[in-house]
């Protein structure tokens, strides 16, 4: 960590994100969010900004509010912004989820001002974020590769949030719209919502905090020469160009654009294998080893997506993919890296001005591998029985799916409490001799 200073806040996000995830899953496994009927019920809503905003937005934000100074090898800018967003944003998606249903056809009575104020709050709590984190980056330039990709993910999470909260307006203030505009916000200004969100935010951040973690913990060289640079350009250009596109209706442009991405992501494939292959450490503890698996899920999900540009459109494939792409790729990743960032960080907090005074323990023992593999092997198998559920319409496997992954999600968030509360075992007291001072 080169003496940058540990996250206080980190834990907290990290906490919450599980959280998030676990009631998520909950919500999708109870049957009420049905997505294959209505993407726009408030119940779907719910679900979707739980996964998106709850679990993997706050996890990317636990992360960067640690790993961006190890980026950049100074400190973060704030401490205590880094609590405000965690505060703003927690509380602006609890304001979004009960807007979501108090929205007609909802469970609750009509509340239209909770859902554009707690999206209000979100993106003030994205602002301070990007503010703490921007200051942050600037000490640094030029930016190594993992560096742009999180500085290019935090513009679109800024772009997502705010066309985020012209969607809450345009569905609780209908007034303040035009019919066209409307229209437009329904179809074009939700497609990039998505875009932007899954794409530019998550994807492209997933991308630079594995680049640096994976790196990191497999001690593979950090600097990626052509192919993360090709892969990058790629991907970030694509995704820009079909944000665009999107909005001003040039359908074949965006077209294009897609297998722009679909190559940028080809490209950070193919380079996350060359780190693999070029790794010094033989022997890969669990977050490395099984990274292997959502990195394998994007490669479905590319070759899915070059599938369907070329003419191969299925009824709800969209829906499945959109799936996949959040709890397996997205959140497999996240879930496996967070098996070693959290007794990472706990080791260095609890263990780390310890070294060289005795005994300390390593940080694989804060974990039980051997047992927590299990858990992993469920939740992804559990992505992988959702997404095909989803594919072919049969929703009540979906539901079991999703019933499963809840069991899968408390056994790793069991193991990641442990990881971060360990039990500290003393060596007993020795009972002094006759004649020694006690």
């Amino acid at each position: 960590m080169r003496g940058v200073r540990l996250s206080r806040w980190s834990m907290s996000y990290f906490t919450a994100a599980v959280g998030s995830l676990l009631v998520a899953e909950v919500l999708w496994a109870s049957g009420l969010p049905r997505p294959l009927h209505n993407i726009g019920q408030p119940w779907v809503l719910a679900g979707v900004h739980l996964t998106t905003i709850g679990f993997l937005t706050l996890s990317m934000m636990g992360a960067l509010h640690q790993f961006v100074p190890v980026l950049t090898e100074t400190e973060l800018a704030s401490q205590s912004w880094s609590g405000v967003t965690l505060f703003t944003v927690t509380t602006g998606l609890l304001g979004m989820v009960v807007g979501f249903l108090a929205l007609p056809g909802g469970p609750l009575p009509p509340m239209g001002w909770l859902l554009p104020v707690g999206g209000s709050l979100v993106v003030a709590g994205v602002i301070v974020a990007e503010i703490n984190l921007g200051i942050t980056l600037k000490r640094a330039w030029p930016w190594a590769l993992p560096a742009w990709l999180v500085a290019t993910g935090l513009a679109y999470l800024l772009l997502t949030v705010v066309v985020g909260l012209l969607l809450a307006l345009s569905l609780t203030v209908p007034g303040l719209f035009s019919a066209h505009q409307l229209s437009v916000m329904g179809g074009r200004g939700l497609a990039s919502h998505v875009l932007g969100g899954v794409g530019g935010w998550l994807t492209l951040t997933a991308m630079g905090v594995s680049y640096k973690l994976l790196a990191m913990f497999t001690l593979s060289d950090e600097h990626r020469g052509m192919w993360g640079w090709l892969a990058y350009v790629a991907t970030a250009m694509g995704i820009l160009t079909a944000w665009l596109a999107r909005w001003m209706d040039l359908n074949n442009v965006a077209d294009v654009a897609w297998f722009v991405i679909l190559l940028g992501l080809a490209l950070y494939l193919w380079d996350m294998r060359n780190l693999y292959r070029t790794r010094k450490r033989r022997q890969l503890e669990l977050n490395a080893r099984y990274g292997v698996i959502p990195l394998g899920f994007l490669g479905t999900l590319v070759l899915a997506g070059v599938a369907v540009r070329l003419g191969g459109d299925l009824a709800n494939l969209d829906i499945a993919l959109t799936f996949f792409a959040l709890y397996g790729w997205l959140g497999g990743l996240a879930l496996t890296q967070l098996y070693k960032i959290i007794p990472f960080l706990t080791w260095l907090n609890q263990f780390g001005n310890r070294m060289g005074k005795g005994r300390v323990p390593r940080v694989q023992d804060l974990v039980n591998e051997s047992r927590d593999r299990f858990a992993y092997i469920v939740y992804f198998s559990t992505a992988l029985l959702g997404t095909v559920s989803l594919a072919a319409g049969w929703f009540e496997g979906f539901r079991i799916a999703e019933a499963v992954a809840v069991l899968a999600t408390l056994d790793i968030a069991r193991a990641l409490y442990h990881a971060a509360h360990p039990v500290i075992q003393k060596a007993p007291a020795r009972t002094p001799q006759p004649g020694e001072a006690r």
